[in-house]
């Protein structure tokens, strides 16, 4: 590559801005289910949410970090707060209110909820049960853990943003699972255990440990859902735009495939890799009837429907699977 090219190139580069996301197949659709996903309240979210609660009450009545820690593992958070700052950048209320009702249930109605009725509890049955060291650490008492728990949910809401911004597919792989679940652990750290600390400051009667620990856990899910997440996020450049340009010429391809009477539709892949506002390229999979001729130009026709239809310039490529169908219905 001469020096004209690199300058060339490096232009580009600065000019569609080299910190944001493009030549990412179905980036912002990916985005899109993702956050749908983690809104679902589902069985297996709440019974994973009561075991940490659980852990975590335990743990701070023990006086022992090692057990807390042990529920910040399991504590499932990251999934909310991702549909919490990807439906607030996509401009979808449903799927933000539903990641944050669902983050608040896991927190309140559960780790709350358990924190207090298991103290309620052990300090009926069980000597020595009071208010401990690792309690107190998730009450806001000085200046200092104001500030370091603010930043500490800041950073995790922005290590959980750039594990997914890469490439949303690499959370699907087994090494993107458990770095996902690394960074779902650092997210934890700010919310589960002074989530327990509300219900168990009420069980004692300590209605100030109660209220600190309140303001930890609500400073704490905005510095990570919109402070920490949704800024980074949008520094990469997801914006609902985008997620509409991909489903237009997604739309646009299937408009034209349609039309043709020997390719079915059903079980065909359109898969779009933005490559700047104005660019794409188009990978189509589609199955024909064998034994029937297929239109030679049909790529060409899919290009030209989706630039009249988006204003978008696209490379287009067309796989035809030759497959025979019967059916009795």
């Amino acid at each position: 590559m001469t020096l004209k090219d690199r300058l060339s190139q490096a232009r580009w580069t600065l000019r569609r801005g080299w910190f944001r996301i493009w030549e990412v197949e179905n980036y912002f659709t990916r985005l899109e289910q993702l956050a749908k996903v983690g809104a679902e309240i589902n069985l297996g979210y709440v019974l994973i949410a009561l075991a940490a609660a659980v852990l975590a009450t335990a743990g701070l009545l023990l006086d022992s970090a090692a057990v807390v820690i042990g529920a910040m593992c399991i504590a499932p958070f990251l999934g909310p707060s991702r549909a919490v700052c990807i439906g607030a950048l996509f401009g979808d209320r449903r799927t933000f209110v539903g990641g944050l009702v669902k983050q608040l249930f896991g927190l309140f109605g559960v780790g709350a909820s358990v924190g207090f009725l298991l103290t309620r509890l052990l300090a009926a049955r069980v000597p020595g049960i009071g208010i401990t060291t690792e309690i107190l650490l998730r009450a806001m008492l000085t200046q200092r853990e104001q500030v370091l728990g603010i930043l500490i949910a800041v950073t995790a809401g922005a290590a959980a943003s750039l594990a997914i911004s890469a490439d949303p597919s690499v959370v699907e792989t087994p090494w993107g699972q458990i770095f996902d679940t690394v960074i779902g652990v650092e997210i934890a750290v700010s919310l589960m255990p002074p989530a327990a600390v509300v219900g168990m400051g009420m069980a004692f009667g300590q209605l100030s440990v109660s209220r600190d620990a309140l303001l930890m856990v609500v400073v704490n899910v905005l510095g990570l859902d919109l402070v920490g997440s949704a800024l980074v996020l949008a520094m990469r450049g997801v914006r609902r735009s985008y997620l509409e340009l991909e489903k237009s010429i997604r739309r646009a391809a299937e408009s034209v495939l349609a039309k043709a009477p020997c390719l079915r539709l059903v079980g065909s892949q359109i898969d779009v890799t933005l490559l700047s506002p104005k660019a794409a390229t188009v990978r189509v999979s589609v199955r024909s009837q064998m034994g029937e001729d297929v239109e030679p130009t049909i790529a060409e026709g899919i290009a030209r429907h989706i630039e009249a239809e988006t204003g978008c310039r696209c490379e287009v490529s067309v796989d035809l699977i030759p497959c025979q169908v019967h059916s009795i219905l």
